[in-house]
């Protein structure tokens, strides 16, 4: 496969993640209205999502180190194309969640492949370029459908935006059928680690200052990110009445300013190395958090623009953290790439997931939970960010 392949595809498995949720969150109101649920009902269904996300990845980043990417990919594009039919024909709240976890379980796969590859093609220098080109690729796609999530939500019923998300999935199924090549053989026959043994391996892993730290990061960037426009989207068209394709070209600005991020991040680690494209995602996602404070203490719910604002300041910053995170957690792991990306997904994921939850409570009493809680995740990305800065500083002074 060619470097220009490799990338593209890293990047087309890294969209289904916005696309699983930038799609579906215009018409989350509409959902909800549809099937009469309650705003923690409905978040569930996000929610539920991205637990089946987090807790898959375990079981895939494990047997993708065993058996190959190309299997793992097959199986869990398979079982994303099924599930998303599945969600669009729900009669139920509980039936669409299901759904939904099952669709979070697919794109696990998915994810954890692409991150794999970083490790299995790339060096530890050239892993962060050729992420942060196929996460260039995923920004694209976000962008994008930002503003289709929007307009799907205006014109078509909201079982067709998850119809299409199958047929999208479908797509790529074929393309990993027909082009994609084993970029790990498999391991040596006959032997197949007991539980003692991967559980060991996790251990290896979790205990590794540098996974940690990286991972921590990727968690909370990503929990502000996901959480705000969650919640947004629920506070700004549910409850002052912004119509859900405006919603879709909110995030589309947002998708924007995370695209414009890792542009930038590409340039920065380029030209002044890995230890200053931290120092610019923690300065920018600084500036978040301070506009998000802001507007906690002084709750200015008419100014949607503001909300607005003070987001598009965090995606840029949120570009630059999960460029160097997620490139960083595999990087110490040649052998366990797989395993260090599902471990390093799963914790981000169940941050977010149980983050969320408080966040879905705290919401049906007072929609400024919502910039506090943003405030919150924005100041622990900045302490992670900090700290990695100095861990990178001690690696190169030793």
């Amino acid at each position: 496969m060619s470097t220009g392949f490799v990338i593209g595809f890293m990047g087309l498995l890294l969209s289904f993640q916005p696309l699983s949720t930038d799609v579906y969150l215009p018409s989350l109101q509409l959902i909800t209205q549809s099937l009469s649920l309650s705003v923690v009902q409905a978040q569930g269904t996000l929610l539920g999502m991205l637990l089946g996300f987090a807790v898959s990845q375990l079981f895939w980043g494990h047997h993708s180190d065993r058996i190959g990417r190309r299997r793992v990919l097959l199986a869990g594009t398979s079982l994303y194309v099924c599930s998303a039919l599945l969600a669009a024909l729900a009669p139920s709240g509980d039936w669409l969640l299901v759904a939904r976890v099952a669709m979070g379980c697919g794109l696990a796969a998915m994810v954890v492949c692409a991150r794999a590859l970083v490790r299995d093609l790339f060096d530890v220098h050239e892993g962060p370029q050729a992420f942060a080109k196929a996460l260039t690729g995923m920004a694209i796609t976000a962008t994008l459908s930002g503003v289709a999530g929007g307009l799907l939500a205006r014109w078509v019923p909201w079982r067709g935006t998850l119809g299409l998300l199958a047929v999208l999935a479908g797509g790529v199924l074929l393309l990993t059928w027909h082009r994609f090549e084993e970029s790990r053989p498999p391991a040596t026959a006959g032997h197949t680690p007991g539980w003692r043994e991967v559980c060991g391996g996790w251990g290896r892993i979790l205990v590794h200052r540098e996974f940690l730290l990286n991972t921590g990061l990727a968690a909370f960037t990503y929990t502000e990110a996901i959480l705000f426009i969650g919640g947004s989207s629920l506070v700004l068209v549910g409850q002052h009445g912004v119509r859900p394709d405006t919603f879709g070209y909110f995030m589309t600005a947002y998708s924007g300013c995370f695209l414009a991020g890792t542009m930038a991040c590409r340039q920065v680690l380029h030209r002044a190395g890995r230890r200053m494209a931290l120092l610019c995602g923690m300065l920018l996602s600084s500036g978040g958090m301070a506009a998000f404070l802001v507007l906690s203490l002084r709750a200015p719910w008419q100014e949607v623009h503001g909300l607005v604002a003070a987001q598009m300041a965090y995606m840029l910053g949120h570009g630059f953290n999960q460029v160097c995170s997620q490139a960083g957690a595999v990087a110490p792991f040649p052998k366990e790439a797989g395993t260090a990306a599902a471990l390093s997904g799963t914790l981000m994921i169940l941050c977010c997931v149980g983050l969320g939850q408080v966040q879905a409570v705290a919401l049906s009493h007072s929609d400024a939970s919502l910039t506090a809680f943003a405030a919150f995740d924005a100041a622990m990305a900045v302490a992670f960010a900090w700290a990695l800065r100095r861990q990178v500083a001690g690696v190169c002074r030793g």
